[in-house]
């Protein structure tokens, strides 16, 4: 039956319906021990989602390694596509070259993550600079014509230009043979760690994600450290008021001085979305670089948790932005959320829903028939809801 809310149509399913549509859009799988979903319901071609996900097995000198990441995008596929198609492989030959020298540290994998994830967003910044070898001086020679022309070529360099002006946020999961696991962040996406004792039935919840945008107060620190005086670097929660997140690859418009932004970016077809936003926002861009690639690990060994039951579970903000609708929690505090989402997982009942990834989702989405079809079957051009992609592995 049609219901409005908010000036929009939708249509209120019954089952068997409503798990239907809500398992077509989510596109439920199991991929070795891992149960993912990923999902945008909006219709609109160029609303289609921007998450990426990879969930692999590597048979390496010392065993079966597990990697998992979700990548988040913004502003276009081009980034999030060129890096879920490559960190993958740059952790796994640099595994490959660190085990043939002998067992590697807690600390060697951390290091190997973060230099896997910087090198990649390095690269991307490179290979757009390097069709400029005079630098910024080199563009004051040059006029538009002969920029676009260099630029628009509906190829390699199109494509080089495209990953710096798109970003890209990184959650990626390591677990070692042992049961070693390592989470490297960048962004705002999260990785939760469920535990449980044999003689419990509590369970422990550990995030092991930063939380890099502008509304945490440590990363608001840091910014204005690195860029004293500038009083506008950060505004109104926003880096130079115009992103959130602190941390991605990419994003190269808050990373290279506003020449590149100006003379590069706004001559690229395509271009933004809302060039008048960037136009807004390049006067307070001095000093840059504003955003970082330098992510955030940490490392747990899940043996010494003596734990009968652990969870892994990794989500882009979507899942975030759902659980702050239903539940009224603050988006600021990832430990909150991160509470529910292992409450949920843990109940019984869950054990018999099948894919643990799609019956969190549909908790997250509000369980009943109408909260979730208003996101799944409104009539409407524009997304109501972000991307949301989970991934769930149990562990032990």
């Amino acid at each position: 039956m049609p219901q409005t809310a908010d000036g929009e149509t939708y249509t209120v399913l019954a089952e068997p319906h409503l798990s239907d549509k809500l398992a077509q859009h989510a596109n439920p799988q199991t991929l070795g021990a891992t149960d993912v979903i990923s999902i945008q319901p909006c219709p609109t071609p160029s609303e289609r989602s921007q998450d990426r996900f990879v969930v692999a097995d590597w048979t390496l000198a010392d065993g079966i390694w597990k990697f998992q990441g979700v990548f988040d995008g913004h502003a276009g596929h081009e980034t999030v596509d060129y890096v879920a198609a490559t960190l993958p492989t740059a952790v796994h030959d640099a595994l490959v070259r660190g085990l043939a020298l002998g067992p590697l540290s807690p600390s060697d994998v951390s290091e190997l993550l973060r230099r896997a994830i910087a090198e990649i967003d390095a690269r991307i910044g490179q290979e757009m600079l390097d069709l400029f070898p005079g630098g910024a001086d080199l563009l004051g020679g040059l006029s538009d014509e002969d920029i676009t022309g260099l630029i628009n070529d509906n190829g390699v360099n199109s494509a080089k230009v495209l990953r710096c002006m798109r970003g890209s946020t990184v959650l990626v999961a390591l677990i070692s043979p042992v049961l070693d696991v390592w989470v490297a962040s960048l962004g705002d996406c999260q990785a939760v760690l469920g535990s449980k004792q044999a003689t419990s039935d509590f369970w422990d919840t550990q995030v092991l994600s930063a939380n890099h945008n502008a509304a945490d107060p440590d990363e608001v620190a840091r910014i204005r450290s690195e860029h004293p005086g500038e009083d506008e670097c950060v505004l109104v929660d926003r880096v130079l008021g115009a992103i959130a997140i602190t941390r991605a690859v990419g994003d190269f418009l808050f990373k290279l001085p506003a020449v590149y932004t100006t003379r590069v970016f706004l001559n690229s077809n395509p271009g933004f979305r809302i060039s008048s936003k960037v136009v807004e926002f390049l006067p307070r861009n001095l000093t840059p670089p504003y955003l970082s690639a330098q992510s955030a690990v940490q490392h747990v060994n899940i043996p010494s948790l003596g734990a009968a039951e652990v969870f892994l579970l990794l989500a882009s903000d979507g899942l975030v932005d759902l659980s702050g609708d239903t539940y009224g929690m603050d988006n600021r505090e990832p430990a909150v959320g991160s509470k529910k989402w292992v409450e949920v997982l843990s109940r019984t009942e869950r054990l018999g829903a099948g894919n643990a990834a799609l019956y969190l989702l549909r908790h997250a989405m509000g369980w009943e028939a109408d909260p979730v079809s208003s996101l799944l079957t409104v009539e409407s051009e524009k997304r109501q809801m972000d991307d949301t992609t989970i991934l769930f592995t149990p562990l032990v």
